[in-house]
C-alpha cells in the first residue's frame, strides 16, 4: 500500500460522513442513466435476438395493392427458400348481433404461419384449427370494445365469421410493418375472397415471408436480390433490421431520457462540488500540518485524489448496479407492449456509459476545489477560524477541469443516436445553468447593495444572501433545472391532452372514410348526406406511390436532411383536383385553371419544399403502380393540418391520374351524439369502407403521449430529488459559518424569533425566485417544442404550471428549515471559549 493511499484511508476514517452527500448525488444521477441504458439495451438486444420471430421470416418483401410477382417467387424457390404470404389492411369489424363496429388491423395468414416464433391463443388451440371453418381470432381489446366472447359471430365485409378465440401472442406484430393503430383481427387466407374487402385500389399490403436454408448469408442474399431486381418497387426488410419503427422509437425515447438523466447528474455534480468543497474546508488544517512537516505537494495531491477516486467508485458502482435492476422491474410492463419476452442482460456498453458519465462528472466538479485546497498555507495553523476555499487553483487544475468538461460533452454527444439533438441539449443545458447561476450571482450582488433595512430579520436575510461562501447561486441551480423540466413536461402534456381538443375547429371532421370504390362514391355520398347532423362532406381521390427523383436526382440523394426522410420511408398519398384544397394558402406560383388539360403539374406543401429545396418550375418524379410520372411544380402552398381535413403533400393537376386504379377518401362533420349511428349505418351498407373516428385517434395519441410523459416526468423527478440533496448539501456547507454568526448575534441580544424569521425570509426569497425562473424557462421550452418542433398550437395553462413551480419555493423553505433549523440551538459557550 502506497503512502498516499494509507494517508487517504486514515484521513477518511473520521470524515467519511461528510462525503455522504457526494456519494448520494453521484448515485442518483448514475442510477438514472444506468437504468435507461440497461433497459434500452435489453429491448434492442431482444429485437436482435428474436429478429426472425419479430419479422416473421429471414426476409419479408412488402408490396402495395398487388401480391409479389411470380418471377420474384421463383427467384427464391431456386434458392431452396420456403415462401408464405400474409396480407394486412385496415377494415371495419362489426358485432353481428349488436351492429357495433370498430376499425381493426386485419391480417390473413396461410396454414404454414408462423415461419418463426410461436403464435398462441387464450384457448391454447393452434392457429390452423382456430381459423378453420370460418374462424377469426381477435385482439383481447375487442372483447370489451365489441362485447364479444368465444363462439360469438362478427361481420367482416360480406362474411359472417365465428370468434374462435383471442390472441395471446403474435410474434411478428411489430415486424417490418406499420405501427398498429387498431386492434388485430386474423383470418385464414382461404376466407379472404369471401369478405369482398380486397377490391381494386384498396389499401392492402401484401407480405411475402421468406425462410432461407440454414447457414445462408443474409447480406449476400439481399445484395443479390437488389442486383437481380434493380428497379423493384417493393420494400425489403431483413431479420437484422426486423423492427425499424420500434428501434427508432426506443432509440429516440432513450436518448431523451438519457439526456434528462444527464441533467440530473449535472445537478448532482454541483452537489458533488459543494460536498467536496465542504470536506476540504475541514481538511485545511490537516493540509497545513502536512506541509509544515515537509510533506511534498504531490503526496498531498495524490492523497486527496485517491479519496475522490474512492468516493466516486462507491457512488458510481452503487448507481450502476441499481440501474441494472431496472429491466427486471420494467419487464412485466414492457412485455405487454412488445411482441417478445424481455430477458434482462448486462452488456459492457450499458455498464461503461453510466460509469464514464459518473467518473467524468465527479472529477470535473471536484478538481477545482481540490486545487484550491492544495494552495493552503501553513500560516492557517495560527488562525482560530480557517479561511474558506477561495481564489483560483493552479493552471494544471484549470486545464484538467476544462478537459474533463469537454470530455463529458463529447461523451454525451458521441453516445447519442442523434448528434444534433444532443448538441442542442448540451447548449440548452449550458444556457440554463448560466441563467440560473447568473441570476444567483445577481441576486447575491443586489442583496449586498440594497440599503440596510431597519427590520433586523429582513437585514439578516439579505446579508445571508450576500455573505461570503453563500449558497444563493447553488440553490437556484440545484432546484431550478429540475423544476424547469417538470414545468415544461407539464405544459407539453397539458397542450396534448387538452389543447388539441380545445382547439379543434368547429368544422373538424368526425370521421375519416377510406377505401371508397369508384362505383360506390355516389351512393356513399348520398347515404352519408342523409345521416342526422352530417354536413361538410369532402371527398378526395387517393393514390399511393413513392417519390422517385427530384430534378433528375434520386430522391434519396436529393433529400436535404435526415429529419425529412419520412417522405421516403413509406408509400405516400397523392391526389388530383381542379380546385385549391380547403385550408390551403398559395405561397408561390399560381393554381391551375379548373379546366386545365396541359402537361402534368403538381402543387407541393412547405414540407416538400424544405425537404428537397425545390420551388416553382422544378420537376418531381413519382412512381404510382409501377409507372413513373414526372410533373412540374406549379405552386407551393401552406396547409393548416390542425383542421384535420383531407389534404395531401403532393397534389396533381386534373387529367393526370384519373385513369389509374384508385379509391377515395372522405371526411364528414357530425355531432358527437350522431357518430355511433353514422358508423353503424355506413358499416352495414358498405362493409368494405374503413373509418377512423377523430376522437378515437386523438385519444390513442394522448395515451401514448401520457405514457411517454410519465417516463420523462419520472426521470425529471430524479433530477429534482438530486437538486434537493444538492440544496441540502449547499446549506450544510455554510452551517459552520452560520453557527458562528448566530452565536455572535445571540451574544448581542438578538431574539431567537428574529433569527428564525430571517431564515424563513431568506429561503422564501430563494424559493420564489427559483419558482419564477423555472416557470419562465419551462414555459419557453414548452412553447418551443409545441410551436417550433411539432408545429402545433401552444397554450399556457397557468394553474398546473404555477403549482408545479411553486413546489420549488415550498421545497426550499422546508429543506432550509430542516438543515439550518438546528443552527438556532447552537450553544454560545462552546464557541466563546475558543475565542
Amino acid at each position: 500500500m502506497t503512502l498516499a493511499l494509507r494517508y487517504a484511508l486514515r484521513d477518511l476514517r473520521g470524515t467519511f460522513s461528510s462525503l455522504r452527500i457526494v456519494i448520494l448525488c453521484l448515485f442518483l444521477g448514475v442510477a438514472a442513466i444506468a437504468a435507461i441504458q440497461f433497459t434500452s439495451h435489453t429491448v434492442l438486444s431482444g429485437i436482435e435476438k428474436n429478429g426472425r420471430s419479430i419479422l416473421g421470416g429471414d426476409l419479408v418483401i412488402r408490396t402495395l395493392f398487388t401480391p409479389a410477382p411470380q418471377n420474384l417467387r421463383q427467384w427464391f424457390l431456386d434458392r431452396n427458400a420456403i415462401l408464405m404470404d400474409t396480407t394486412e389492411a385496415r377494415v371495419m369489424l362489426a358485432n353481428a348481433v349488436t351492429g357495433d363496429s370498430t376499425l381493426v388491423e386485419l391480417k390473413t395468414v396461410e396454414d404454414a404461419y408462423p415461419l418463426y416464433g410461436e403464435f398462441t391463443t387464450d384457448t391454447g388451440q393452434d392457429i390452423k384449427s382456430s381459423l378453420s371453418h370460418q374462424g377469426i381470432l381477435l385482439d383481447k381489446a375487442l372483447r370489451d370494445r365489441l362485447s364479444l366472447q368465444k363462439g360469438d359471430t362478427v361481420r367482416l365485409g360480406n362474411s359472417i365469421l365465428r370468434v374462435a378465440g383471442f390472441i395471446a401472442t403474435e410474434p411478428d406484430r411489430a415486424g417490418g410493418s406499420r405501427f398498429g393503430l387498431a386492434p388485430r383481427a386474423m383470418i385464414s387466407a382461404a376466407d379472404m375472397g369471401a369478405t369482398g374487402l380486397f377490391q381494386n385500389g384498396s389499401m392492402i399490403y401484401y407480405d411475402l415471408r421468406i425462410k432461407l436454408p440454414p447457414q445462408t448469408n443474409l447480406q449476400s442474399i439481399t445484395t443479390a436480390l437488389t442486383q437481380s431486381f434493380p428497379d423493384a418497387e417493393w420494400k425489403v426488410t431483413d431479420a437484422d433490421n426486423a423492427s425499424p419503427q420500434v428501434q427508432r422509437f426506443v432509440n429516440r425515447l432513450m436518448l431523451f431520457l438519457t439526456l434528462v438523466g444527464l441533467s440530473a447528474l449535472l445537478i448532482g455534480g454541483i452537489g458533488i462540488g459543494n460536498g467536496v468543497r465542504a470536506h476540504f474546508s475541514t481538511r485545511l488544517k490537516t493540509i497545513a500540518i502536512l506541509k509544515t512537516l515537509g510533506a511534498p505537494v504531490k503526496l498531498i495531491e495524490n492523497m486527496y485524489l485517491l479519496q475522490i477516486l474512492l468516493i466516486t467508485a462507491i457512488g458510481t458502482a452503487a448507481g450502476t448496479m441499481t440501474g441494472a435492476f431496472a429491466p427486471y422491474l420494467a419487464a412485466p410492463f414492457l412485455s405487454t407492449l412488445l411482441p417478445f419476452s424481455i430477458e434482462p442482460r448486462l452488456t459492457w456498453e450499458a455498464l461503461a456509459i453510466p460509469a464514464a458519465f459518473g467518473f467524468l462528472t465527479s472529477f470535473a466538479f471536484t478538481l477545482w476545489p481540490l486545487g484550491q485546497a492544495i494552495k493552503t498555507s501553513p500560516i492557517e495553523l495560527f488562525r482560530s477560524a480557517l479561511s474558506p476555499l477561495q481564489g483560483a487553483p493552479s493552471s494544471k487544475f484549470k486545464r484538467l477541469t476544462v478537459f474533463l468538461f469537454l470530455s463529458l460533452i463529447a461523451l454525451a454527444v458521441g453516445t447519442a443516436h442523434s448528434y444534433s439533438f444532443a448538441i442542442w441539449f448540451v447548449v440548452g443545458a449550458a444556457m440554463s445553468l448560466l441563467v440560473f447561476y447568473g441570476m444567483g450571482r445577481g441576486l447575491s450582488t443586489l442583496a449586498g447593495r440594497i440599503p440596510v433595512p431597519h427590520y433586523p430579520a429582513l437585514r439578516l436575510a439579505l446579508r445571508n444572501l450576500h455573505r461570503p461562501g453563500n449558497a444563493t447561486a447553488n440553490t437556484l441551480i440545484s432546484l431550478g433545472l429540475g423544476l424547469t423540466v417538470m414545468v415544461s413536461v407539464t405544459l407539453i402534456e397539458m397542450n396534448f391532452r387538452y389543447g388539441i381538443i380545445q382547439n379543434l375547429p368547429k368544422d373538424a371532421p368526425a370521421f375519416f372514410f377510406m377505401d371508397i370504390q369508384k362505383d360506390q362514391k355516389d351512393e356513399f355520398y348520398s347515404l352519408l348526406s342523409q345521416q342526422e347532423s352530417a354536413r361538410h362532406i369532402v371527398m378526395s381521390p387517393n393514390l399511393r406511390g413513392r417519390i422517385v427523383s427530384v430534378n433528375g436526382v434520386a430522391a434519396a440523394d436529393a433529400i436535404k436532411g435526415d429529419n425529412e426522410r419520412w417522405l421516403l420511408q413509406n408509400d405516400r398519398g397523392f391526389t388530383y383536383t381542379a380546385d385549391l384544397p380547403a385550408h390551403s394558402e398559395i405561397l408561390s406560383g399560381t393554381w391551375w385553371p379548373s379546366d386545365y388539360t396541359g402537361p402534368p403539374l403538381v402543387s407541393v406543401v412547405e414540407d416538400v419544399v424544405k425537404a428537397f429545396g425545390v420551388g416553382v418550375g422544378d420537376h418531381i418524379t413519382v412512381n404510382i403502380l409501377g409507372r413513373d410520372m414526372t410533373a412540374t411544380i406549379a405552386n407551393t402552398r401552406s396547409v393548416n393540418w390542425m383542421n384535420f381535413t383531407v389534404n395531401f403533400a403532393i397534389t396533381f393537376s386534373p387529367g393526370t391520374l384519373e385513369s389509374a386504379p384508385h379509391s377515395w377518401l372522405a371526411t364528414v362533420v357530425a355531432d358527437p351524439a350522431a357518430e355511433t349511428t353514422i358508423q353503424r349505418n355506413i358499416t352495414a351498407r358498405f362493409p368494405n369502407i374503413s373509418m377512423i373516428r377523430l376522437s378515437d385517434a386523438i385519444s390513442a395519441a394522448q395515451t401514448i403521449l401520457g405514457n411517454m410523459a410519465n417516463a420523462v416526468r419520472g426521470t425529471a423527478a430524479i433530477a429534482l430529488i438530486t437538486g434537493i440533496f444538492v440544496l441540502a448539501g449547499s446549506l450544510a456547507a455554510t452551517r459552520t459559518q452560520r453557527v458562528y454568526d448566530i452565536v455572535i448575534l445571540k451574544v448581542l441580544g438578538i431574539p431567537r424569533s428574529t433569527l428564525l424569521i430571517g431564515f424563513v425570509v431568506e429561503f422564501m426569497l430563494l424559493g420564489m425566485i427559483s419558482a419564477a425562473l423555472s416557470l419562465a424557462l419551462g414555459t419557453m421550452i414548452s412553447w418551443a417544442v409545441m410551436s417550433q418542433l411539432m408545429n402545433l398550437p401552444w397554450h399556457f395553462y397557468p394553474l398546473p404550471a404555477i403549482l408545479t413551480s411553486l413546489s420549488g419555493a415550498l421545497l426550499t423553505l422546508a429543506i432550509g428549515w430542516l438543515v439550518t433549523g438546528r443552527v438556532l440551538s447552537a450553544s454560545a459557550a462552546t464557541y466563546l471559549r475558543n475565542e
